[in-house]
């Protein structure tokens, strides 16, 4: 991972005409702690009037690449299952392999992609790793540990013998976020290998006081809070908005621009299917929220596939974002679509 995890997708067909220079991303520094960015949305022309997005499904006309940072592979029909999905989940129940994947993302200019685990075992992050050996299109694996657990510094070892292991999953199937000594002990031990921390701060989940607290006991942790930081509905919580800029303030805190569609869940799980709006206007208002406060160089899109369609698609999803970004400028867009992935999924 030291070299930059797409050294090879210069032969990647949908990204022949791009102009990939030095990737700068790869060794970018991090920006001040509240200086934002030198390009904001109101810096820039305003985005268009949003419309439907009946084309979604096809790649970028400008063919400029896309780095998925999210997605999850797992056999429900593999001796013993996999703790999640529960068979409830429709839709998601289902075996989900790399083919499938593949063959959507590159329709939809995906060039490469990480796994970040759903499941908690040491054995199924070996299973996929296993599963993805010599498969150059999945770059990096975020494993699920649990923070504190007497075993965490004998697993983390254990996985990351394998290069392609950036960096963990946090507190999601682990005991709640408490910040006590065993915590603190297992975050500096991966502060220490340089590696980073995907981590969901919504409702009660890893609340963002608490998400705060952690961001300075390690400072050096490159944490990134998955999916929007729990955005909800149409018009920003003024606590979400104050909450999202306290956490800006943190260098090491990136925001995955990820899981559009769960803003609008109407149910307390994903087992259920639910129908999102196909237009930006839906999802702007948070997404301007966040790019003012992280600024271009700490926003890192991800699909959240297959999740991604209980409340729409794949396709969709990246049309949102394209339309959002287009405004200010291929630079910018490149940082949020495909280069700061670089700078964050890496041993640092």
């Amino acid at each position: 991972m030291q070299t930059g995890i797409l050294s090879n997708v210069a032969r990647a067909s949908a990204i022949a005409a791009f102009a990939f220079g030095s990737l700068a991303g790869c060794g970018a520094q991090q920006q001040t702690a509240g200086s934002g960015s030198s390009t904001s949305p109101e810096s820039k022309a305003k985005p268009s009037e949003p419309g439907t997005l009946a084309a979604a499904t096809t790649p970028p006309s400008s063919g400029r690449p896309i780095l998925d940072t999210h997605i999850h592979l797992y056999q429900v029909t593999k001796p013993g299952g996999v703790p999640w999905p529960p068979p409830k989940a429709k839709n998601l129940y289902r075996d989900i392999l790399p083919a499938e994947y593949k063959d959507l993302a590159k329709k939809n200019g995906i060039v490469a992609t990480g796994i970040v685990e759903a499941n908690p075992t040491v054995e199924e992050a070996q299973r996929l790793l296993d599963l993805t050996k010599g498969d150059d299109y999945f770059k990096f694996m975020v494993p699920s540990l649990e923070i504190g657990s007497p075993q965490f510094a004998a697993n983390l070892e254990k996985l990351a013998k394998d290069p392609r292991v950036v960096g963990i999953r946090g507190f999601l199937w682990s005991p709640k976020l408490t910040l006590d000594a065993k915590q603190i002990a297992s975050l500096k031990e991966l502060e220490k290998k340089g590696m980073t921390l995907d981590i969901i701060s919504r409702g009660d989940l890893n609340p963002k006081d608490k998400v705060d607290a952690l961001a300075t006991a390690v400072p050096k942790l490159h944490v990134i809070i998955d999916h929007l930081g729990g955005a909800k509905g149409e018009t920003p919580d003024p606590k979400w908005v104050e909450a999202m800029q306290k956490l800006a303030k943190h260098p090491n805190i990136y925001i995955k621009f990820s899981s559009f569609f769960d803003m609008f869940n109407p149910n307390a799980s994903e087992d259920e299917s639910w129908q999102s709006p196909p237009s930006l206007s839906a999802y702007k208002a948070h997404f301007d929220v966040l790019f003012k406060a992280f600024g271009e160089d700490r926003l890192i899109w991800g699909s959240n596939w297959p999740v991604v369609g209980q409340g729409g698609d794949i396709g969709k999803e990246i049309a949102i974002a394209e339309e959002y970004l287009q405004p200010l400028g291929n630079e910018v867009r490149d940082k949020v679509m495909y280069k700061n992935a670089q700078n964050f999924y890496r041993r640092h």
